[in-house]
């Protein structure tokens, strides 16, 4: 994964939600895929041939493409990428007009809800998907379903997150490297605040235990209750206690009040005046490594609860005339041979659980020296709540990080902070009851 493609997932998309509003009605039952006439049966013989179109932002596509060609030399890929902030415009238009449509496309977490329920995807589970992710880690299956319970996207990949940490500033301020060690004092938040409090004394406040109370956001998004319940909007007490948990670190100094993806943030992750960074695990381009200088210096440790960030996933396009060929496609990223190849090349975490068995007690990265990096993120990704994706979730949650995020920075009382928060949901979603 690349910056712009985690920044996409804290912009509310609009756009999206108003061309999919009517999507079932306008596209044309005589479309025309963008590949053709290809049949993308299997030969005779049971060697695969014909001819795909996928689209995506994400330039890790090609690779696959290119693994999946070298095992069927009889297909031929064509991978189309657009830039991030014109693939979902793109995408919509030439769905809803139903010319030039790739057999398979991509859909980052960010707006997956609001495709999902689309009557442009193929119902994977029909074509025997089931089986596919069968040891899928939970939540990256349930994110490719349907309202109704249908498998219609699937990722090859999970995004688990951790709190990385420069070894040496560990051992300065919290006596330790140890990343079983540092979990065990990092493993509530209530820990958290006791053990920031030391380290901004112990530095005379010129080093801070996290970067940005605003952490919190990521790390409790999904481990919290649906926005949105039977047409009502529906903010989990959890919200309270955790915004709690924000004005108090913000007022015993534990954070370095440092916004996410500014200058601040990157040189902290770098130079150590941070102690813990949360990071997803396809994070590492962010970290400076020039000449192998960063090699060794990091270590990974567990937050109090499991999160992930971001995600990418790939339906089949319901009119496509070469389904039974892109499901192979599907059916390949899907299993164990891709996702082992993928995570040696990219540090990229895999969706099948089996993969993560297989590589938990002898997976290196070149960041984490000896530790095995596998397991602080298998211990925690697998507990994450399994929700279905909706058409509001992101949104929603993008107008209670601005607004609560606002609220800690000016110390505002909880209930007024939900007061504004409740304006900005019926403004934007006049459809929900939001009482």
């Amino acid at each position: 994964m690349k910056t712009k493609k985690w920044l996409m997932m804290v912009l509310s998309v609009l756009l999206v939600g108003s061309m999919l509003a009517g999507c079932g009605s306008k596209a044309s039952d005589s479309s025309s895929t963008a590949s053709g006439d290809d049949s993308g049966k299997a030969a005779e013989s049971g060697e695969l041939k014909g001819h795909l179109v996928i689209w995506t932002f994400f330039d890790q596509v090609k690779d696959m493409a290119d693994q999946f060609q070298a095992k069927n030399p009889g297909v031929t890929v064509d991978v189309k990428m657009f830039p991030g902030d014109q693939y979902q415009t793109k995408l919509l238009t030439a769905l809803q007009s139903g010319r030039d449509v790739p057999d398979i496309f991509d859909l980052e977490r960010g707006y997956i809800g609001k495709f999902i329920d689309s009557k442009f995807l193929t119902d994977l589970s029909a074509m025997g998907a089931e089986d596919l992710v069968k040891d899928y880690i939970p939540y990256v299956q349930e994110l490719g379903r349907s309202q109704d319970g249908k498998l219609r996207a699937i990722s090859d990949h999970s995004s688990p997150g951790g709190f990385w940490y420069l070894r040496d500033t560990a051992k300065k301020y919290l006596g330790t490297d140890d990343p079983d060690k540092v979990s065990d004092m990092v493993s509530s938040w209530d820990k958290i605040i006791e053990l920031g409090k030391k380290v901004a004394a112990d530095s005379g406040g010129k080093v801070h235990l996290i970067q940005n109370a605003g952490d919190l956001f990521d790390i409790e998004a999904y481990n919290t209750q649906p926005w949105v319940k039977d047409g009502k909007l529906n903010i989990d007490p959890k919200w309270q206690t955790i915004y709690q948990t924000q004005l108090d670190i913000r007022k015993n100094n534990v954070d370095a009040k440092l916004p996410f993806m500014s200058a601040g943030w990157g040189n902290a992750l770098n130079d150590g005046s941070v102690v813990l960074t949360s990071m997803p695990a396809w994070a590492g381009f962010m970290v400076d490594n020039k000449d192998d200088k960063a090699k060794g210096k990091y270590g990974v440790a567990k937050t109090p609860e499991g999160f992930y960030s971001g995600g990418t996933y790939r339906g089949i396009y319901e009119k496509s005339k070469n389904k039974d060929l892109a499901y192979e496609f599907i059916k390949y990223i899907a299993g164990e041979e891709w996702q082992q190849h993928n995570l040696e090349k990219t540090g990229n975490m895999p969706g099948n659980g089996k993969v993560y068995e297989a590589n938990l007690d002898t997976y290196k990265s070149p960041l984490f020296g000896d530790e095995n990096v596998l397991k602080p993120y298998y211990e925690t990704v697998v507990k994450i709540p399994a929700t279905k994706p909706d058409k509001y979730g992101e949104d929603i949650m993008s107008k209670w990080r601005k607004v609560a995020g606002d609220g800690v920075t000016n110390n505002r009382n909880f209930d007024d902070v939900v007061t504004d928060f409740k304006k900005e949901v019926k403004n934007a979603f006049p459809e929900l009851n939001v009482d």
